[in-house]
């Protein structure tokens, strides 16, 4: 075995319930808080309320709560958030809903502890303008399944103008601690929960067979697929199935974990172009029009590792069966989608190739195969019309 590292500052709570430590455990960072969360959702569901009881229960003097994320967070709304909790001198952040309001959070914390603006901090592929010296506590509380956002060191932002969606990841972009309450899942409905799920599955799908090497993180990639396999058609056809929430919300956070010592491969890299350039297209959505084409590509590269994920799934171990894992996954839960009918336009597909190729190069040596800029404008085209 050869040697490999493996590092996680993140205080993990699990379990049903468990929101209502918030309180408790926030004393430790201090009495003002900025809550950063979505517009509806945290509200409707009562997850935005138990939190403030939580704290204010526990004697958390002020909390603050900025309330206006949205799928695919933009640089402004971090930097707004972020000159609120400078002007409001907050001592600590909780980041609450799904991956952009914890994304957010995270970035905030940067942000506003440091000089410059949110997209400073991104990773080009030369690398970030300014790297950071300090930042706020961060507590994150995910209320889907799905990006693992809570205990790993990225965060997604988009920049509008530009039409970039790019990465902030750095060690202090990590949460001080992850409460992953399962109960707050149960509120999302099928598609929202096939989306975030089949997020996760794709995270346990990229770092399992990249390049990188990490047996530790295989380990988790692996047994959060087979969870996601088992469970996820559960959670959707069963919402109130509180062991089916707990499974993913577990799988979920493993997968966080394996992409955070892995990173992700070419599904990824292809989809962020996508929502970049069309910002009502959800994550998950996107990584499910671009996956069968783009497994169908790399399994060539990585023959054993596919093997081995079609094999751990239930399948033959051969390593085109993980084309076959990816399809039935997405047809199970009725995410079987085409960048066509997501709306991208055929005309834009040369763009999306040419912004692969210049803002995430540096991530080409990871993927299973090295790809060329005419192989990423095949891939785009094969999924524009569904593989």
């Amino acid at each position: 075995m050869s040697e490999f590292e493996f590092y996680l500052p993140v205080e993990v709570v699990f379990g049903a319930g468990c929101v209502s430590k918030v309180g408790q455990i926030a004393r430790r960072f201090g009495f003002k808080a900025l809550i950063i969360t979505g517009k509806k959702s945290t509200k409707e569901n009562g997850a935005l309320d138990r939190v403030l009881d939580s704290l204010r229960k526990a004697g958390v003097g002020e909390v603050l709560v900025f309330d206006g994320i949205e799928t695919n967070p933009t640089d402004k709304l971090v930097n707004e958030a972020s000159q609120m909790a400078v002007r409001e001198k907050v001592d600590f952040i909780i980041g609450l809903g799904g991956g952009s309001a914890l994304d957010t959070a995270k970035a905030v914390s940067i942000v506003s502890s440091n000089e410059g603006y949110a997209w400073d901090y991104v990773n080009y592929p030369e690398g970030p303008r300014l790297i950071p010296f300090l930042n706020r506590p961060v507590i994150c509380i995910p209320t889907t399944a799905g990006t693992g956002s809570e205990v790993n060191r990225y965060s997604v932002i988009s920049n509008p103008i530009r039409r970039e969606k790019l990465v902030i990841s750095h060690s202090l972009n990590y949460p001080r601690v992850a409460i992953v309450d399962p109960e707050l899942t149960v509120s999302m409905n099928p598609r929202l929960t096939a989306i975030t799920g089949i997020d996760a599955f794709m995270h346990a799908l990229e770092s399992f067979t990249n390049r990188a090497y990490n047996p530790l993180a295989d380990e988790l990639a692996i047994r959060s697929a087979k969870i996601i396999k088992d469970w996820l058609p559960v959670a959707i056809e069963e919402p109130q199935n509180l062991k089916a929430r707990e499974m993913m919300s577990y799988a979920a956070m493993l997968a966080g974990i394996a992409i955070d010592k892995k990173r992700v491969a070419l599904i990824h890299a292809m989809e962020h172009p996508v929502s970049a350039h069309y910002p009502h297209v959800i994550h998950g959505e996107g990584l499910a029009a671009l996956a069968p084409a783009v497994t169908e590509f790399n399994h060539r590269g990585n023959p054993e590792k596919y093997g081995l994920f079609a094999e751990a799934l239930g399948y033959p171990r051969k390593a085109f069966k993980a084309v076959d894992v990816v399809i039935d996954l997405l047809q199970k839960v009725n995410l079987r989608v085409s960048l066509k009918s997501l709306g991208v336009r055929r005309e834009s597909i040369e763009k999306l190739a040419e912004d692969v190729c210049l803002l995430s190069w540096n991530s080409f040596h990871l993927n299973p195969v090295e790809p060329s800029q005419e192989d990423i404008y095949r891939l785009y085209n094969r999924a524009y019309e569904g593989f």
